[in-house]
């Protein structure tokens, strides 16, 4: 259900989004386990690189374990371990690197091999390689005025190299060069229509360059224009569906569809481009191989397992933080509470004008 605002999409811009014959959203697979080593642990988000790998960033520390606080585990689709990357400055082990970069939050790579990350404790964007480790760069200056950092929290970057991102205490959502030079931002923080309070995850519209913000605090979605203007407002669902409980990301796909990690309500949500809810996800995931695998090899756990009489919950999302898609419409979600990776693929067909009914022609007058 569509807040106090009239949706986004100008009628000019319609011929921009195909018109679809939705088919539902089907089951793939998920990746990752807890392990301290080559598992995730406190898996907050993660990101594509250019050969299909995924990035998964983790800030979490296993006392004496030897591990980092900030551990990014590269696998693929597959659930296929490769690599932990292990992050280094200046000749210097992981163990410095977590003294001034401990609390990451979001990240995004350029499929180059460069990965950033942001982290709200040192009010920095940091980057580093994906092949080596090796720290490259950062940027940021912390404080609330336009151009500088608090809390910041999700991060996009564009074809063009530049970043939006959130600037979280300070209720502020800001475009920044690929050096960190600012070029614009906007945001206040209130409750009312257009205000932000802590919001969290960022995504841009790939069709149209709108700009869509996770409200976390407001418990709903918002999307402006790159100046800053308010175009949509999405809190409620509907159809007894409930409203949004502190959403932490979201995602637009190339049909301009949005999802919504509701986390809060411990699912995820779909959206059309006008703001319509389409879905609900609430997580369908199996045991992996990889699971089955290490329990085989311990007869208790094997045993403890076999006396679990609801296996039906251990599916679910729980507390999911983060998700994108790819450019082959798989959903990808940052499982958190269960340390994993549920992936789903987008089931469709792409109309043609002559297969459908122009929109005018049953359009709903709340809504145009």
């Amino acid at each position: 259900m569509i807040g106090n605002m009239q949706p986004v999409t100008p009628k000019s811009d319609q011929a921009k989004y195909p018109e679809l014959l939705r088919m539902g959203h089907r089951f793939e697979t998920s990746v990752g386990q807890r392990h301290a080593v080559y598992g995730f642990k406190a898996p907050m988000d993660f990101a594509f690189d250019g050969d299909g790998l995924l990035y998964v960033l983790n800030r979490h520390h296993f006392p004496g374990a030897g591990v980092p606080r900030i551990r990014i585990v590269v696998l693929n689709s597959n659930d296929e371990f490769q690599r932990n990357l292990e992050i280094s400055r200046d000749g210097l082990s992981h163990d410095s690197f977590d003294k001034n970069y401990n609390s990451p939050v979001f990240c995004d790579s350029d499929l180059l091999g460069s990965f950033f990350f942001t982290d709200e404790r040192a009010n920095k964007v940091v980057t580093i390689a994906t092949d080596s480790g090796d720290f490259i760069t950062d940027w940021g200056e912390s404080g609330d005025a336009p151009g500088e950092l608090n809390a910041p929290a999700g991060i996009t970057r564009l074809s063009d190299g530049t970043f939006w991102v959130v600037s979280s205490r300070s209720s502020r959502v800001q475009h920044f060069t690929s050096d960190g030079l600012y070029i614009r931002g906007f945001g206040e923080v209130g409750s009312q229509p257009g205000q932000l309070d802590h919001p969290w995850g960022v995504a841009v519209d790939p069709i149209d360059g709108s700009i869509v913000v996770a409200d976390w605090r407001n418990d709903r979605v918002q999307r402006f224009s790159p100046e800053g203007e308010l175009l949509q407002v999405l809190d409620e669902l509907g159809r007894d569906a409930g409203r949004l409980s502190r959403p932490s990301d979201v995602a637009v796909d190339a049909h301009g569809d949005l999802y919504v990690c509701d986390r809060g309500n411990d699912r995820l949500v779909q959206f059309n481009r006008a703001g319509l809810f389409i879905e609900v996800m609430r997580g369908d995931a199996v045991m992996t191989e990889r699971g089955a695998d290490r329990l085989m090899v311990n007869p208790d756990m094997l045993r403890w397992r076999d006396n679990i009489t609801d296996l039906g919950r251990e599916k679910l999302f729980w507390k999911p933080t983060a998700v994108k898609v790819d450019s082959e419409f798989r959903v990808h979600v940052i499982d958190s509470g269960r340390f994993r990776m549920q992936i789903y693929r987008k089931t469709f067909r792409e109309l043609s004008d002559g297969q459908i009914d122009p929109a005018h022609t049953y359009a709903d007058p709340k809504i145009n």
